[in-house]
């Protein structure tokens, strides 16, 4: 035990002082990560007062809750309440599927007409050039190979799992790189696409990289997967940031497998195994949930709430400022849920852990109500849940109001057909278009080859017009 501990101290100290070389030297094209700060392609740094929106990823394909509401207007409450960035939760079917939303799910033709008889993917251009237009910051994620439900793996190689994949044939890693290219393409002339998310949620079979002796198939190592998908979206599109979520445990015999955790919470590898990505393009982005989502040990720990900290620092604040952390999912029903007070307990300790941590940035889950374990910042009438944009408004501290980036971003490069071009990259086979048609969406529970990234950087830092603007001192 005393070897693994002064081995994990050795590797953890090495990954620190070259993340901070790393950190003081690179310069990169666009959105940048430094020191726990975000910057946009001018140098600003920018603060995320994030909700996710989703519904692209589930078998409506496209926002929830249109029956109801207009899409413009949904951007624009969340922009109202002082949101200025959207976690837009996507799958390969919301490229393929040539179904019209309005055939998927009922769709209010008086409040969404430009919305009638549109594919997904026409939807999401749509979508995207308007919270563009609003002045709202955009991560796509990636959140699952099937519409239908949360998959373990970005790939599914089994043939009993086909049905779930949109052309009911295999989803192989370079599909998902395939298609993770051409949304950093497709949108790449929208200032305020600023990220992609690369997969939601990995669990079940999934390790970091080797270390678990029953664990050998390279095919689930989380670690060279993500620095392949980061090679392929920064070779598309350098002015984006990558968000890469934890595992749920190596198995290795060096992390504490002893914490509970969440689905994408743990990154503690990360301390002996560091992803190679561009330190100034990497976003970790843990989630983490109260006991309304998943009942961990820990809460009904005698010390509760005051034991979380531990292991929130343990499992991903660790590696902050080193690196910027941003949680990417977080939330519960706060008060009305079926732990009632204690949700309220856990989420006001979570914001007292990230304020502490100086960590301001984060997308809380999430905008309509109808996520079964964790309801939104609308409630069932639609009318705004002001306890809970109460506990945002303090994590946020009173930050300003959004504006536009102050230097739009470098163009990428190559140059892509503007956003209402409506080809999607070319599938495998043509999808069927007999996609399962559903009035409401059911939503996940959480809620090529790897390029040298020293390369990488180096070809990031020459497109380069100059290098990035000495950092102002805005405050979070």
């Amino acid at each position: 035990m005393n070897t693994q501990l002064v081995a994990r101290a050795l590797a953890r100290n090495a990954f620190t002082c070259i993340a901070l070389l790393i950190g003081v030297n690179a310069f990169a094209a666009g959105y940048t990560a430094q020191n726990g700060k975000l910057y946009d392609g001018g140098g600003n740094e920018i603060q995320l007062r994030g909700i996710s929106h989703y519904g692209f990823n589930s078998t409506i394909l496209q926002p929830e809750f249109l029956w109801a509401a207009g899409w413009k207007d949904q951007i624009a409450q969340m922009k109202s309440l002082g949101f200025n960035a959207i976690r837009v939760p996507f799958v390969p079917d919301t490229l393929y599927s040539t179904t019209p939303v309005d055939q998927l799910s009922y769709v209010d033709a008086s409040r969404n007409a430009e919305l009638i008889g549109k594919t997904p993917l026409q939807a999401l251009d749509l979508w995207m050039a308007e919270a563009d237009r609003q002045g709202m910051y955009v991560l796509l994620d990636f959140h699952s190979v099937s519409k239908q439900r949360q998959y373990q793996t970005w790939f599914v190689s089994n043939p009993g799992d086909f049905s779930l994949i949109y052309n009911n044939q295999a989803y192989t890693p370079d599909n998902w790189r395939r298609d993770l290219v051409f949304v950093a393409k497709r949108y790449a002339n929208l200032p305020h696409f600023f990220a992609i998310d690369v997969d939601n949620e990995p669990n079940g079979v999934v390790r970091w990289s080797a270390g678990d002796p029953n664990m050998t198939d390279t095919a689930n190592y989380w670690k060279p997967a993500t620095e392949s998908a980061a090679a392929a979206i920064l070779a598309a599109n350098p002015n984006l940031l990558i968000f890469v979520q934890g595992i749920t445990g190596n198995f290795d015999g060096v992390e504490n497998t002893h914490i509970a955790m969440n689905w994408g919470e743990n990154f503690q590898p990360q301390a002996y195994q560091p992803l190679s990505i561009p330190y100034d393009k990497l976003v970790l982005s843990p989630h983490t949930y109260g006991p309304d989502v998943y009942k961990k040990s820990s809460f009904d720990a005698p010390d509760f709430p005051a034991n979380l900290a531990a292991d929130w620092e343990q499992l991903f604040g660790q590696f902050e400022p080193v690196h910027t952390v941003v949680p990417g999912e977080w939330g519960g029903r706060y008060g009305q849920g079926p732990s009632g007070q204690k949700d309220v307990v856990w989420q006001n300790a979570f914001v007292d852990y990230l304020i502490q941590k100086g960590i301001r940035n984060s997308f809380y889950w999430c905008y309509t109500p109808n996520s079964a374990d964790s309801g939104g910042i609308l409630d069932d009438s639609l009318a705004v849940q002001e306890g809970k944009m109460d506990l945002l408004r303090r994590l946020w501290g009173g930050a300003p109001a959004a504006t536009a980036p102050s230097t739009a971003p470098t163009p990428a490069t190559p140059a892509v057909s503007a956003p209402n071009s409506t080809t999607p990259p070319p599938p495998p086979t043509a999808a069927s278009g007999s996609e399962l048609t559903a009035a409401n969406a059911t939503p996940a529970q959480g809620g090529g080859g790897a390029a040298d990234p020293w390369l990488l950087l180096a070809l990031a830092t020459a497109v380069m017009a100059r290098r990035r603007t000495a950092r102002g001192s805005a405050s979070a």
